[in-house]
């Protein structure tokens, strides 16, 4: 299931994600001077801890760019046809949520598709309002930064904070819609919420294992040369989508044992 997620994530993701950068372009444009590095920002924040040292960030903020350039094109024009694509993966998020979950029930065929059409509208929308309010917060800090007076380690601590908790408060987030609203079947708000705090949590330890062993281990830059950034995506992707399904796991684990509990309680 993680192989078919991961797929699934570079096959219809990118469409999404150029969507939202799109969006982000007109709706930063606006108000920040670097819309630019303002996603790449957002974007980074979710990789491995040492993307840096691969030049990921570079190969991001090249991307950016370049949608931001023609988002006129990539917004209007290609929007169908990005969010066609994307369906894609919502579709298999719901089959893979659908059998950790054990759930009978399914939408049809046109029922499905309209519901990942409009999952996807949803979510290029959320990722720009994500956007907009952590640019804002950022903006926010780095005000009372200047009006407290704070510099040096005291700086590099309050951005490395702040950028931690943006993290992983989004994530967080992300995985809570999921697992909530994507199944047939609408899952507990606290059975998401267990599900979400332990694939948020896990996401963050991977992000510093993950880095440490592709940079320090396996010592990616050497084995893989140029290439070494797409591959360290590759891989990152494929965790990422075991990291979703154990939240899943976790979840339906909560759900049944509290299902026990309440039968043992009325036999009782």
């Amino acid at each position: 299931m993680a192989a078919a997620v991961a797929f699934n994530i570079l096959v219809a993701a990118l469409p999404l994600l150029l969507l939202a950068i799109g969006i982000s372009g007109y709706v930063l444009s606006a108000h920040v001077t670097d819309p630019a590095g303002a996603i790449v920002s957002a974007v980074v924040r979710t990789m491995p801890e040492g993307a840096e040292d691969l030049d990921a960030v570079g190969a991001v903020r090249g991307l950016v760019v370049s949608v931001l350039e023609q988002r006129s094109g990539f917004t209007v024009l290609g929007a169908l046809i990005f969010t066609w694509l994307a369906t894609r993966l919502v579709g298999t998020l719901r089959a893979v949520l659908r059998r950790i979950f054990d759930l009978a029930r399914e939408r049809g065929v046109l029922h499905g598709k309209l519901f990942d059409v409009l999952v996807v509208a949803v979510g290029a929308s959320l990722l720009t309002l994500n956007l907009g309010v952590t640019v804002t917060f950022e903006a926010a800090v780095g005000f009372g930064v200047d009006v407290l007076g704070l510099g040096g380690d005291a700086l590099s601590v309050a951005e490395w904070a702040l950028g931690q908790g943006v993290a992983l408060v989004s994530v967080w987030f992300l995985f809570l819609i999921v697992y909530r609203y994507i199944p047939a079947g609408r899952i507990p708000w606290r059975t998401s919420m267990v599900g979400a705090t332990f694939a948020a949590v896990a996401h963050e330890a991977l992000k510093v294992g993950f880095s440490w062993y592709a940079i320090d281990v396996a010592d990616y830059t050497s084995t893989w040369g140029n290439v070494a950034v797409v591959a360290l995506v590759f891989f990152w992707i494929y965790y990422e989508a075991v990291v979703f399904i154990l939240g899943g796991e976790i979840a339906h684990m909560y759900a049944s044992r509290q299902a026990e509990k309440v039968k043992v309680g009325a036999a009782s």
